[in-house]
């Protein structure tokens, strides 16, 4: 073999192994900037269940279920700097007087390519969806179905997916102008969470998920019952419509990793191109 295709083969096997390695950096605002949040800001307990299964190996890993290895973080401040260094920025429940501050920043930061993961809950907890056209107002709290690719994913299907406490719905012609997918449905018919492919809501912008409750993903005990909102170990259906969701919004989004196909295909283009080298 030739000193040129020995390095290429050379940077190919590189390449793969970066790509296996890539990790795809979650984050979102700490409770220091976002103290109304409680324990649903990003760094509090309610939401620590959904953060250890994202850094789960046997489910976002090289062996895992989604070949990507996930990490998360905190940001205590959310501008241009910070969210440079994420590959997904996650709206917890934010309080519309304290997201305001920095909805400007996520808006340029979306449309720029970075995905984005909204958790909001009602009409004073929906700045960041509101900045995009999506608002949020009450529902019924009836349980929710629908199909792939975040009911029926590689996590499995969920059926009946629960809210809980503060319950909303979001607008379904506002998702269709702005050239969205509806996720889900409760019994009434409300549309419970919708989705965007990268570059659909805009030229350049990255995928998009916005829910209607973020208990529907969270992790609390406070509803009557021993356990409210997704398991994530062992995984119930909320937990696995929420890994569902993440595992579609990562490999759609603005820094999507190859899917292993498409790996294997570019290794046998270069295997052929290097036997017709070595034929002529």
């Amino acid at each position: 073999m030739s000193n040129a295709l020995s390095k290429l083969f050379a940077g190919l096997a590189l390449a793969i192994t970066c790509l296996s390695a890539n990790a795809y950096v979650v984050g979102g605002a700490a409770s220091s900037l976002i103290p109304s949040s409680g324990n649903w800001a990003w760094n509090g307990s309610y939401m620590t269940g959904f953060r250890g299964a994202l850094e789960n190996a046997a489910y976002f890993g090289p062996a895992g279920i989604v070949n990507r290895t996930i990490t998360t973080t905190n940001l205590t401040a959310v501008n241009s700097s910070t969210l440079a260094g994420v590959d997904m920025f996650v709206g917890t429940w934010v309080a519309d007087s304290e997201g305001a501050g920095f909805s400007a920043a996520i808006m340029n930061y979306f449309l720029g390519g970075g995905d984005l993961f909204l958790l909001q809950d009602d009409s004073g907890h929906d700045v960041l969806g509101s900045t995009l056209g999506m608002s949020t107002t009450g529902s019924t709290g009836s349980v929710s179905n629908g199909g792939a690719p975040l009911f029926n994913g590689p996590f499995g299907n969920a059926t009946n997916v629960q809210q809980f406490y503060a319950v909303g719905q979001l607008d379904e012609s506002a998702i269709l102008a702005h050239n969205g997918h509806v996720g889900g449905r409760n019994v009434e018919n409300q549309v419970t969470s919708a989705f965007w492919h990268a570059g659909e809501y805009a030229p350049g912008s990255g995928s998009l998920f916005i829910i209607a409750d973020i208990d529907m993903i969270a992790t609390t005990s406070l509803c009557g019952q021993p356990l409210c909102g997704a398991s994530y170990a062992p995984l119930n259906n909320n937990g696995i419509y929420a890994l569902n969701t993440f595992s579609f919004l990562q490999q759609n989004g603005g820094n999507p990793i190859p899917e292993p196909a498409s790996i294997l295909l570019v290794g046998s283009a270069l295997a052929i191109l290097a036997a017709r080298r070595r034929k002529g």
